[in-house]
């Protein structure tokens, strides 16, 4: 395990190490102040970062963290509070999970699992991907990826990506690849939101379920490969007009689109959907 650390606030890390039978790594973090610096780097066994709760935060502005998991159990979770915060956090191979919320505005959040686009790693990735994100604020720009090009032959259980942000002026990446099922949720309240969702694999279903409340959406989904592509939306606006672009393309005939929109620009609003 690696930690390195540098701030104008408080900084509490307490490091746990089990017997040599278990090899646990637990880090905790309640921290105050602006311009931290934090990389942890954890390379084995049961891994962990910080309990989603009261006693486990970090407060401030400018912050930048870079977590990375390689291997077995994992576990991030955590609470950020503050503005103009960059967050890098990675996980490789075995059980995997994510839970974040970040509370603030001009925040710069990405979550790898797996890895790509392109930090690379994957090649045989079997890792349980599952990440759930809360932001709230304005200027936001969330980047999740997912990917397991082996899943299908060597385990693993499908993907499973939820983004959930209030605010205005989001800009939102949600890519899953690989062999098995693709579970994908994307949820915002707020106004001029861009959200661009590929999910492709030859294997699995490809769900994704997108709804945005606000004006002025843009909306860019593309579900490729083998087996079923399923997508719902679901817009309203009170004035600013929504685009919406499909793509539709897997091996299979069983695709399904729904879209449920509000639209009260004069001008009109912008859907264009692609099946082959």
């Amino acid at each position: 395990m690696k930690i390195t650390g540098t701030h104008l606030g408080i900084l509490v890390i307490a490091l746990y190490f089990g017997a040599q039978t278990c090899n646990a790594n637990e880090v905790y973090i309640n921290q105050v102040g602006d311009n931290l610096e934090l990389t942890v780097v954890q390379e084995g066994s049961d891994n962990q970062v910080m309990p989603i709760d009261i006693t486990s935060k970090l407060n401030g502005d400018d912050l930048t963290l870079s977590i990375t998991q390689k291997g077995d159990t994992n576990l991030i979770e955590g609470n950020v509070n503050g503005n103009s915060n960059t967050g890098d956090l990675r996980q490789t191979s075995d059980d995997n999970f994510q839970r974040v919320s970040v509370v603030g505005s001009n925040n710069d959040v990405k979550v790898y699992q797996g890895t790509h686009s392109d930090g690379t790693v994957d090649v045989d990735e079997t890792g349980d991907h599952e990440a759930y994100w809360t932001v709230t604020g304005d200027n936001n720009n969330v980047e999740s990826y997912q990917t397991d090009e082996n899943r299908g032959g060597g385990g693993g259980a499908a993907h499973h990506l939820a983004n959930v942000v209030n605010g205005d002026n989001n800009v939102i990446e949600h890519t899953q690849k690989g062999k098995a099922g693709h579970d994908g949720f994307v949820e915002i309240q707020g106004d001029g939101n861009d959200v661009e969702l590929l999910q492709r694999g030859n294997g699995g279903v490809k769900w994704a379920d997108i709804v945005l409340d606000g004006d002025g959406h843009t909306v860019d989904s593309d579900q490729r490969g083998s087996g079923s592509a399923n997508l719902a939306l679901d817009l309203t606006n009170s004035g600013g007009a929504y685009s919406v672009t499909t793509n539709q393309n897997t091996s299979t005939t069983h695709r399904s689109y729904s879209l449920t929109g509000i639209c009260t620009n004069g001008n009109g609003c912008a859907v264009t959907v692609t099946q082959y």
